[in-house]
Formats: structure tokens, sequence, C-alpha cells
């Protein structure tokens, strides 16, 4: 296990989060690193709204999958790495996204 799995693991485990939901939210910072090809942490805010956008418009996941992948790289950037999160900018992406798909299932 990298380093870094091992910190975003055990900074869950002291919140009190649930062993699925550990493996849930490393599995998708693994996913994101994966479809990088990148450790996640010389990744930024640019690659994260793709990648969601990615989950959106082509692997058309849920609303309710894409706010878990989001949660879960939320909290990996604020808590396990310590850096500033932007959920303006990172959010508007899935909410334009949801809802231009809502508007495509109304007609």
């Amino acid at each position: 296990m990298s380093k870094l799995r091992e910190r975003l693991k055990m900074d869950m485990e002291l919140r009190g989060y649930s062993p699925g939901s550990i493996k849930a939210y490393t599995n998708h910072v693994s996913n994101f690193a994966k479809f990088y090809n990148k450790s996640p942490k010389f990744l930024g805010e640019k690659e994260i709204r793709d990648y969601l956008h990615y989950c959106i418009t082509k692997k058309k996941l849920s609303e309710c999958t894409v706010n878990y992948i989001n949660s879960s790289l939320k909290f990996f950037y604020t808590k396990t790495l310590d850096r500033n999160w932007n959920s303006n900018k990172i959010v508007e992406i899935i909410i334009n996204n949801l809802n231009v798909k809502a508007n495509f299932r109304k007609r």
C-alpha cells in the first residue's frame, strides 16, 4: 500500500469512517489517479473537474455516484494532502452537467 493510501486510510479511521466507506473512498481516489496515470498529489483542480466531467458525460454515472466521487476527492485533498478546495469551481461542473442531463430526460 502506498504511503498516500495509508495516510488516507488513517485519516478516515481517525474520523470514524466505516470500513466500507474507507474502501470506497480509496477506490475513488485510486481510479482518479489511474485515469491520469499519475499520483493524485500531482493533480489539481483542472484534472478533478475534467475527471468529474468524464464520469458524468462518458461513463454516464448517476448523480449520487458522482457526488460520492467528489466527496472522496475532497476528503483526500483537504484532509490527507491539506490543500484548499475551491468547491464553487469544482462542483459547478457537476451541477451544470446534471442539469443538462435532467433537461434531456424530460423531453
